[in-house]
């Protein structure tokens, strides 16, 4: 059975509009960022982009919160508890293909913990995409109850779909829609403003531009947001995510095989990682299949990983002191 079409059980969100805090265990792994180069962007278009949204969410019933199922702690805007108010909110976690079946099952108990109920959803090819305009709509009935309360028609709930660069938001419109109605690529920053879609008479989506927060986030967050693509390739050293990333994914094998298999690398490459650091790694796999070209290495790591060439991976254990 294709890995999007694994039945999983997506329940409705309940009515809640509190947003996901950092987990908290006595687990702990290493963070790969320390000792690498900064991971830093530039506030100022972005603080205007914030303010921007705040302004514009006036507008909009419903907030869908849609985050990386292979950093689903590393994707939660910092500002979201914010936006979001008292309006309803819907917590979307893309790329479900991307990621182990037991990642998932954990994660979504974590989240139910908090409060949280989380939709798993593969935007490409349409899984639970369903069960999200049936959400959407739940979250949203309470304003046209409210019309008709005072003796005014119902209109279409207003629904905004927000999250970091490249994590998935217009291919989730798209399926939404039912046609193309949004440029879908693989990079950050296609969407470049605000634009409202009409899905059908019950709902409206305000596509957003991705946002990243104008207050930086943690480097580990950071580091793990490179990795999974969802900033932009300006803001990082691209050997040092790629040395980050193969010490991440011993990390998580070793404390959660089931989440990462590290045996795909040898597989692949022909060299093991064993217990090189992340820019040895690199150094070796340069040597026997690049002809010592350290760059090409690293971003070849980083599109494999991107490209799920490495396997279903989770990047983040649900309760990590770190995160």
């Amino acid at each position: 059975m294709s890995a999007y079409l694994r039945p999983f059980k997506l329940s409705l969100p309940k009515a809640s509009h509190r947003v996901a805090e950092p987990l908290l265990s006595a687990i702990w792994l290493p963070d790969e960022s320390e000792g690498r180069p900064m991971i830093e962007w530039y506030p100022g278009h972005i603080a205007k982009a914030e303010r921007l949204m705040s302004e514009v969410l006036g507008m909009v019933d419903v907030v869908v919160e849609l985050r990386d199922a292979r950093a689903p702690a590393s994707t939660s805007h910092p500002s979201l508890p914010d936006w979001i108010g008292s309006r309803g909110h819907v917590l979307v976690v893309n790329r479900m293909d991307a990621v182990p079946e037991r990642a998932l099952s954990e994660w979504s108990v974590a989240l139910k913990d908090q409060g949280l109920e989380p939709l798993l959803v593969d935007a490409k090819r349409g899984a639970g995409v369903p069960a999200l305009k049936r959400a959407i709509l739940q979250q949203g009935q309470r304003v046209n109850d409210r019309r008709k309360r005072r003796g005014i028609n119902p209109r279409p709930v207003r629904a905004a779909i927000l999250g970091y660069p490249n994590v998935g938001k217009s291919a989730l419109i798209n399926r939404l829609v039912g046609r193309r109605k949004t440029k879908s690529e693989n990079r950050p920053g296609v969407t470049r403003g605000f634009t409202w879609i009409r899905i059908d008479r019950e709902v409206q989506l305000l596509d957003s531009p991705g946002i990243i927060p104008a207050k930086q986030v943690t480097q580990s967050a950071a580091y793990r947001l490179a990795m999974c693509d969802d900033i932009g390739n300006a803001a990082y050293d691209t050997q040092g995510v790629a040395a980050a990333l193969v010490e991440r994914l011993r990390s998580v094998s070793e404390a959660q095989p089931s989440f990462a298999r590290l045996d795909t690398l040898k597989a692949r490459w022909g060299v093991p990682v064993d217990q090189m650091g992340g820019e040895q790694y690199l150094e070796a796999l340069a040597e026997k299949r690049f002809t010592g070209d350290v760059q090409r290495a690293a971003v070849t790591i980083l599109k494999d990983f991107r490209s799920g060439l490495m396997g279903p991976v989770c990047l983040e254990l649900p309760l990590e002191r770190e995160l």
